[in-house]
């Protein structure tokens, strides 16, 4: 399928488990040298002056920048493009954090048969605790037949122990049969066969189907090649991906008029918190192209890019089967939004519990008779729901969700015995049908002038109220709160503690503050102060959101780029303000009627918010 490819390969995983290692064949002024030619951040020089490539790599912090042993190097190539490891079947995050975190188990795999779930975190291995330094993979891989104890500690806290026997596990990374009158496809990795599997179950199963679902909960990444093939499948040619390097060029990733697009039904996309990297690039294709949704929770948030220097590339430096992978891009969606740290939104925000059971209520074929159905109008698709099925003691609770999870940008009808259908409210069909359902938005918000932008953000879980139940749109919102505010939305790491005078380490918003100011995105005072708790001006919040936005968007960059520019409709703005008033403006993310130096409301600050991810694409539309 190479020849449906505008791009070479380039490696998109979130990453088996593969600490790194000592370099053997590679020295290290070799691997000095390729982190200061190809690293996607200029990298200081008193940490490439470190003693050791270990030393080196654990100051850059960068968990998917590492060096493989061939050993190390054959499995993960292994691992990434379906093929045959001896162990017990489990794909493991690379970033030690209180040990290390079980993305996916593998079907017909000893992990699975023993009860491992994804989530688990890995403590220890036959007794020996795990450290930020233990190579996790060659631990549990060993000898067929052998057996390894795994202790781990769940989401909820309990430690538990298993023991089991290592055997060959077949990686099957694209799996599909029809579930009801949905072709399901299962991907856990973007690799060489992904494209050509999904075009057998898209060719095999569309006569038979009303709708696909596309199960990427599992799906760590792979290669952009694979992840572009598999999107261009389900609509064609465009362009699927771009990549920015650290000199700031662009490049981009599509598939060409070869590539067929195979259905115009329906795909719903099962996403979680551990969907990462290649499988957030084709569901923010699905979003930006409009070729379907998504259902379940906001992705892992890696936007970032991997490349392999080994013999086929570097043939000088690697002739001994060994590699490095190296962070050498940033990427966007076609639309030019980043998923760095705050990751792809889903288009209907659900349970993990209730993702997949959400998504099949969905899959009905369009009835002959309205009666008995309810259609939902959502994203640009059309879907239609049993009424019979939804209420089925397995379906009520998921399909309760479902409902509460509706942004107001959807439409929800109710069939009528005369083949109409009657525009209904999610709560009050709710209401009717005895289901217990509990509102995502906020009552006092109603009136607001930005209601609907409030209604959407809280329905994605974007805002927060008051304890009391309240979003309180008229206050005033502080510094330090609308820091928090943006901190919450970006999915922001914590920063380093920084030195605001006036900002507690304790402070309850501390860490937002820290967060915020690591990345250039707040400053001080100018004195050595922060002021958290002083109301933020409508001004203060324009620059803000311009430098989020300029790191966050292709489109906003560029426009800060730009240099003969005309600022004359921004003259009542400070003169620091008013290039970040043009930007913001420029995307069409002012709102309300305050002027520059007036003080913020809660509400001003969540309908820009909207305004500006809007603007960006970072939601459906």
């Amino acid at each position: 399928m190479k020849h449906k490819l505008l791009s070479a390969l380039l490696a998109l995983s979130l990453t088996f488990s593969l600490s790194a290692a000592p370099a053997a064949a590679l020295t290290l002024d070799e691997a000095r040298q390729l982190l200061r030619d190809h690293y996607v951040d200029q990298i200081p020089e008193s940490v490439l002056s470190l003693d050791s490539l270990d030393e080196i790599l654990a100051a850059l912090g960068d968990p998917y920048t590492y060096y493989m042993t061939a050993e190390q190097y054959e499995q993960f190539t292994q691992s990434v493009n379906g093929e045959t490891l001896v162990g017990v079947g489990i794909t493991v995050q690379t970033a030690y954090d209180d040990g290390f975190l079980v993305l996916s188990i593998l079907p017909n795999s000893p992990a699975k048969e023993a009860g491992l779930q994804a989530g688990d975190r890995i403590i220890a291995v036959d007794g020996v605790a795990m450290t930020a330094t233990t190579d996790v993979r060659s631990t549990v891989t060993g000898k067929e037949g052998s057996t390894v104890t795994l202790t781990i500690r769940r989401s909820d806290g309990q430690v538990k122990a298993f023991t089991m026997q290592r055997r060959t596990v077949v990686v099957p990374i694209v799996t599909y049969d029809k579930q009801g009158s949905a072709g399901v496809i299962e991907c856990i990795s973007f690799g060489d066969s992904t494209g050509d599997t999904i075009e057998e179950a898209l060719t095999k199963l569309e006569p038979e189907v009303s709708a696909w679902i596309m199960d990427l909960r599992s799906n760590p990444g792979g290669d952009s090649d694979a992840a572009a093939v598999s999107a261009g499948l389900f609509v064609g040619s465009d362009i699927m991906v771009y990549f920015r390097d650290a000199n700031g060029n662009y490049r981009f990733v599509g598939t060409t008029q070869y590539c067929p697009d195979l259905t115009d039904k329906p795909l719903i996309i099962l996403t979680s918190d551990y969907s990462a990297s290649g499988a957030e690039l084709f569901s923010a294709d699905a979003r930006d192209l409009g070729f379907g949704i998504a259902i379940g929770q906001t992705t892992f948030g890696k936007g970032i890019a991997q490349m392999i220097y080994n013999s086929s590339n570097t043939e000088k430096l690697f002739d001994d089967g060994d590699a490095m992978k190296i962070t050498v891009y940033r990427f966007y969606s076609p639309d030019g939004a980043t998923n760095q740290w705050m990751g792809v939104i889903p288009t209907l925000v659900m349970s993990k519990e209730n993702t997949k059971t959400a998504a099949m209520l969905l899959t009905q074929p369009e009835p002959s008779r309205n009666a008995g159905y309810y259609k939902l109008e959502l994203a640009g698709w059309t879907f239609y729901i049993s009424r019979d099925e939804a209420l089925s003691g397995d379906n009520r609770a998921a399909f309760t969700e479902l409902l509460e999870a509706l942004p107001p940008s959807a439409a929800l009808y109710e069939g009528e015995r005369n083949s109409g259908w009657n525009a209904v409210a999610p709560a009050k069909l709710a209401d009717e049908l005895g289901l217990n359902f509990h509102a995502r938005t906020f009552a006092d918000a109603a009136d607001s002038p930005f209601a609907a932008e409030i209604d959407t953000l809280s329905t994605f879980g974007l805002l927060e109220g008051y304890e009391d139940g309240t979003f309180r749109p008229e206050a005033p919102i502080t510094r330090a709160q609308f820091c928090a505010m943006l901190a919450n939305v970006l999915g922001l790491p914590q920063g380093q503690n920084l030195s605001f005078s006036d900002v507690a380490d304790d402070a309850w918003y501390a860490k937002a503050v820290s967060a915020m100011a690591a990345r250039g995105f707040v400053s001080g005072m100018g004195d050595g102060t922060f002021r958290p708790d002083d109301t933020i001006t409508y001004e203060q919040m324009t620059a803000i959101l311009s430098s989020v936005a300029v790191w966050a968007s292709m489109k906003a960059e560029e426009l800060n780029s730009q240099t003969d520019i005309s600022l004359a409709d921004v003259q009542d703005f400070s003169p620091w303000a008013q290039k970040p008033a043009w930007i913001m403006d420029q995307l069409g993310a002012f709102v309300g009627d305050l002027r520059p130096q007036d003080l913020a409301t809660r509400e001003t600050a969540a309908g820009m918010l909207y305004a500006v991810m809007n603007s960006l694409h970072m939601l459906w539309q």
